[in-house]
């Protein structure tokens, strides 16, 4: 990302308004069950820390990268709010590199880097979960992405198809169209 990035998602942010709210992605809530009571976890690209927090109020030990200072600001707010405690770091994640068999569990919600795939695959210890959810190529119909901002039809299962893939979906419903994954490190 660049410092234009940067800026914009300081912009977005920069409410005491939360742009996505407080609670946890509905995909992370609803597979819940997969997770384990304990054990590090990545939040990339997280914003303003909803699934940080979510993670974190499961007994995770969580990292919450973002490029935005105010995103991170509001997720601490949020994570103090909620009494639970993250750690955040701003990273640009075009330039960062994650450390190997790191985590237990990666989250990435509403962000597409291609290059990040590799990376995640090698933070995540073996046994670890994967939470995966971003637009697909369907939600061009309903804005202004650019088409490198969006996953072609089942990228996501083939960029994990090493992994054993516990939940997927594809959802095209205007106005929104994404893909869905849970899956496990081998």
């Amino acid at each position: 990302m660049s410092l234009k990035d940067k800026e914009k998602w300081d912009k977005k942010y920069g409410s005491e308004e939360y742009i996505n709210g407080k609670e946890p992605s509905s995909w992370l809530e609803e597979n819940a069950g997969l997770l384990c009571a304990n054990g590090k976890a990545l939040d990339l690209a997280g914003g303003e820390g909803r699934n940080s927090v979510f993670a974190a109020s499961k007994g995770y030990q969580v990292t919450c990268l973002d490029i935005s200072e105010k995103g991170l600001q509001k997720a601490q707010a949020l994570a103090q709010e909620r009494k639970t405690k993250i750690t955040t770091l701003l990273a640009d994640l075009n330039n960062k590199s994650l450390p190997e068999n790191e985590y237990d569990l990666v989250i990435c919600f509403n962000f597409l880097d291609r290059n990040m795939f590799s990376g995640i695959r090698q933070t995540l210890k073996s046994g670890g979960l994967l939470f995966y959810e971003t637009f697909t190529l369907d939600y061009l119909k309903y804005s202004n992405f650019k088409k490198e901002w969006v996953l072609e039809i089942n990228e996501l299962l083939h960029a994990f198809r090493d992994f054993r893939v516990l939940r997927y979906r594809e959802v095209d419903e205007d106005p929104k169209a994404f893909a869905s994954l849970v899956a496990q490190k081998l």
